[in-house]
């Protein structure tokens, strides 16, 4: 794992990813304007991340497990955090916004917070939920003006709505099923390599990958730049899935959201308003009190005792890396 990912803290990390979320969407929607077909456009973006992590791999000798229950993990992380996602971007992007599908994403760490404690079959503690709320309002600020969907049909509007629900089930399979002791790069590398090959293989099967059915210079120059952003995004990933649990990860939907809002202004002319700047500093509340680093007990006078009872490894089922999970509120 790189030096710089593994010396800094969860937050930052799920900042990044966000930021580079953020730039998958423009990419995406300029991919999807362009006429490329949804699996095609899937296809190069996961050859591309995968040539880039399996060099690695081979320069490393890092090679990913190929155990039963790792291909498990490759193919659950596989498609409800990457495939499954990336089609329905590629697919609905040609026909709403850049900044709507971003706002879709803050359903995300909601999602995420109700499957968990379905799964759990119980209640999380109550400040994670409070700090999901406050960055769902932060979020509200840079959307507050609202979205022009007069042209959109209806089933395109549903169709988005299941790439956050998609999301939200990946952050808490990869949280469950996360492999003691693993590799981030490795986890990356078999994960998308896996893909690759349920998604290409049909693909080059039935002859759709010719000549003549290479898209544009401008989409493969975009499919690249998605390609390598998946692969730097799945490396960060999995090594803030090793330090903490689905609900702290999802919150990565805010800031995709912020900076896809943000990207998708600057390249399409989108509208933005000042209000992003506010929508910030609210998000970087309710991530730090999401995460434990400000604790309403403190801001209440209260005794912490009865605000937060369970450390931020709320997932007590989670075996691998529980130390590292617990360091997150520290």
């Amino acid at each position: 794992m790189p030096r710089f990912a593994t010396g800094l803290p969860p937050t930052a990390l799920i900042i990044a990813i966000g930021a580079l979320v953020g730039v998958s969407f423009t990419l995406s929607k300029y991919v999807a304007i362009a006429g490329s077909a949804p699996q095609q456009a899937l296809f190069w973006q996961l050859l591309v991340a995968s040539v880039v992590l399996f060099t690695i791999v081979a320069i490393t000798g890092n090679r990913p497990p190929l155990h039963r229950k790792y291909l498990f993990y490759y193919l659950g992380a596989g498609i409800l955090g990457i495939s499954g996602p990336a089609l329905i971007a590629y697919t609905v992007l040609g026909y709403v916004s850049t900044g709507f599908y971003s706002a879709l994403v803050t359903l995300s760490p909601l999602f995420t917070f109700a499957i968990t404690a379905l799964v759990e079959k119980r209640m999380l503690p109550s400040y994670r939920l409070i700090g999901i709320l406050i960055g769902l309002v932060g979020i509200s600020f840079a959307t507050h003006s609202g979205f022009d969907l007069s042209g959109v049909a209806p089933r395109w509007i549903t169709a988005a709505l299941a790439g956050p629900l998609l999301l939200a089930m990946g952050n808490v399979f990869r949280s469950r099923a996360y492999p003691q002791g693993a590799d981030p790069i490795a986890l990356a590398a078999g994960t998308l390599g896996l893909q690759l090959l349920l998604i290409g293989l049909p693909i080059i099967v039935s002859g759709r990958i010719a000549a003549g059915s290479m898209p544009g210079p401008g989409p493969v120059a975009a499919l690249t730049g998605i390609g390598l952003i998946t692969a730097l995004s799945y490396v960060l990933t999995f090594e803030v899935q090793r330090r903490t649990d689905g609900v702290g990860f999802a919150q990565v939907g805010y800031f995709a959201t912020l900076f896809g809002i943000g990207f998708g202004a600057l390249a399409f002319d989108e509208p933005i308003h000042l209000t992003l700047v506010a929508a910030l500093a609210v998000l970087f509340l309710g991530l730090a009190i999401t995460n434990g680093h400000i604790r309403l007990a403190h801001i209440l006078r209260l005794p912490y005792k009865s605000q937060a009872e369970a450390p931020l490894n709320v997932t007590s089922f989670q075996s691998p890396a529980k130390e590292n999970k617990d360091a997150d509120c520290q």
